[in-house]
């Protein structure tokens, strides 16, 4: 019993399911990697760090600003501010997390960021984390798009200097892949408009996911019809006895999920370094889950549309995107988006094309699912050897 509540307790945390590897972009995951430098997460510079309520949509979201700061006591570090103060092209990063996490978990990766001279803006997605979660009463219906929207709304309104990097882990990937290109807006919004789509300098993708949920597993390009068909049918049969049961969901979030099954659960995740879950990260997950609209914003998210995967993205904005920095780090160990999978496979073979002519990384990482809180030296040392070389 106690792991079958483990279990689902790891697919509360987490829509994206296993996703298996299609046969059209297969190929070998032992693809060799430069190794890079790992970075020392103590801290050199104290950070100026600002938690404000934006509003989107009239919705509370929670956000974060940090930004180096200078130790006006200490020489040395005067020094070294002034240092990396002198480089103004650096771009904003603006991080995006994944299904049922929040701010918290991007704390080693913000520090290195900002111990490198780059300002840091994280948010909490509209009904998750600290944010508000509005339901259908509220006119909110949960979707890629509405996310995407969010996150090109923030940088417009929050971004004063032009140049945003952004970074996304697992679906969060899949929502900034879906904002700098601008497919939320429909026809209703003209390039010109679009702030992301003028202003980033480039992507990185930590674990991407395949949709808001697992049913985008179905637009993988190795089904068939009938596959696709019977994949819809199973999802359409869970949804009515799991996903879309909000008695059940009230049941599970209110008597099921704990902090220590979030404590098991997470180190699951973590399989580098599972001593980094710690009360601060399982807190961060448990008490958003008890916040009034949470049972619904986990049941839209489940059966809601799963809005487009990378593969169509990539299909539809292929011009944009082969021009543009996409940086991937995937832990070797996850069991949620596997790099056997097919979008760990998808970006493995871009990245190991030699014929195109795209601009796209591929490093891989011993972690799992969250591999810059669980190996954070080694995979944000990736991330900010990728920012130097390639995008500063």
């Amino acid at each position: 019993m106690k792991q079958i509540l483990l279990i689902l307790s790891l697919y509360l945390i987490s829509s994206e399911a296993f996703t298996p590897i299609p046969i059209d972009h297969r190929v070998s995951s032992s693809t060799t990697t430069t190794v890079v430098p790992t970075i020392s997460l103590k801290s050199t510079l104290n950070q100026d760090q600002e938690s404000t309520g934006w509003t989107f949509r009239g919705h509370h979201v929670h956000t974060e600003v940090k930004k180096p700061k200078q130790k006006k006591q200490d020489w040395k570090d005067i020094l070294l501010f002034n240092q990396l103060s002198s480089n103004n092209n650096k771009p904003s990063i603006l991080l995006v997390h994944g299904f049922g996490c929040s701010t918290t978990y991007w704390r080693k990766t913000t520090t290195t960021l900002v111990n490198e001279g780059y300002e840091v803006h994280s948010i909490d997605l509209l009904g998750q984390g600290k944010s508000a979660k509005p339901g259908r009463d509220d006119g909110v219906e949960y979707s890629i798009d509405l996310w995407a929207a969010l996150v090109e709304s923030y940088a417009k309104e929050n971004i004063k200097k032009g140049d945003v990097v952004l970074a996304g882990n697992s679906l969060g990937s899949l929502v900034v892949l879906s904002a700098i290109t601008g497919a939320f807006s429909g026809d209703t919004t003209t390039t010109t408009e679009l702030f992301l789509k003028n202003n980033v300098k480039g992507i990185c993708m930590f674990n991407c996911g395949v949709g808001l949920n697992s049913r985008g597993i179905a637009k993988e390009p190795r089904w068939n019809p009938i596959q696709r068909q019977l994949i819809n049918t199973l999802y359409d049969i869970l949804s009515i006895l799991i996903f879309n049961n909000r008695l059940l969901l009230t049941y599970v979030l209110d008597k099921v999920v704990t902090p220590e099954l979030l404590l098991n659960t997470l180190q699951s995740l973590y399989k580098y370094n599972p001593s980094n879950v710690d009360d601060e990260l399982v807190q961060s997950f448990y008490l958003p889950s008890q916040d009034n609209g949470s049972v619904e914003a986990l049941s839209q998210i489940y059966c809601n549309d799963p809005g487009p995967t990378p593969y169509e993205l990539h299909d539809k904005h292929n011009d944009y995107l082969n021009n543009l920095p996409i940086h991937l780090v995937w832990g070797d160990d996850d069991a949620v988006t596997p790099i056997e999978g097919g979008v760990g496979q998808f970006y493995l073979s871009l990245a190991n094309d030699e014929v195109s002519d795209n601009n796209i990384s591929f490093y891989k990482v011993k972690s799992g699912h969250v591999p810059f809180d669980d190996n954070p030296d080694e995979s944000n040392g990736s991330f900010i050897n990728w920012l130097n070389e390639k995008v500063v």
